[in-house]
């Protein structure tokens, strides 16, 4: 027996590459994201479609959260903000321009999954393209596991 197992692309948000990978440490200490390279007011696309959740400042800085299910995608450090709460976007599409993070030109991405920031990386490098590029087969644990008579898996 087999299961279907897929995963989540992002759409970089901007062009740049990464130039400050996620580090976190601690509750509220270390770098929670990564940082892309972009030229100040660069056009910032949507990673993910989905609903905006918030748009506005948070700690002085301009913010887009997009939530897709159990993920929340934020955008950071935005000069301008083009999307308001509860809009609903599609993957590409432009929610503000890029501004200043960590003191030079960049986006700040940051990826919560289940309430849980994780590292936006892998999902950046994957590429859309045709769905079984992104799905793989795996072997299921057991062959009597979740069997009921009658009844296909």
């Amino acid at each position: 027996m087999w299961l279907l197992v897929g995963f989540a692309c992002l759409l970089a948000p901007v062009p740049g590459a990464v130039q400050t990978p996620f580090a976190p440490t601690g509750a509220y200490a270390g770098h929670w994201g990564v940082d892309l390279a972009a030229e100040m007011g660069t056009a910032v696309r949507a990673p993910v479609g989905g609903t905006v959740s918030f748009a506005g400042s948070v700690a002085g800085m301009l913010t887009v959260t997009i939530v897709s299910g159990e993920m929340k995608v934020s955008v950071s450090y935005l000069s301008s903000v083009g999307v308001s709460r509860g809009d609903e976007v599609q993957a590409g599409e432009v929610v503000g321009q890029s501004g200043v993070a960590h003191g030079g030109d960049a986006l700040h991405l940051s990826v919560r999954l289940h309430g849980q920031y994780v590292d936006p990386a892998p999902f950046l490098a994957c590429r859309f393209g045709p769905i079984s590029d992104a799905l793989r087969l795996v072997p299921y644990p057991d062959r009597s596991a979740n069997r009921i008579a009658g009844r296909n898996l």
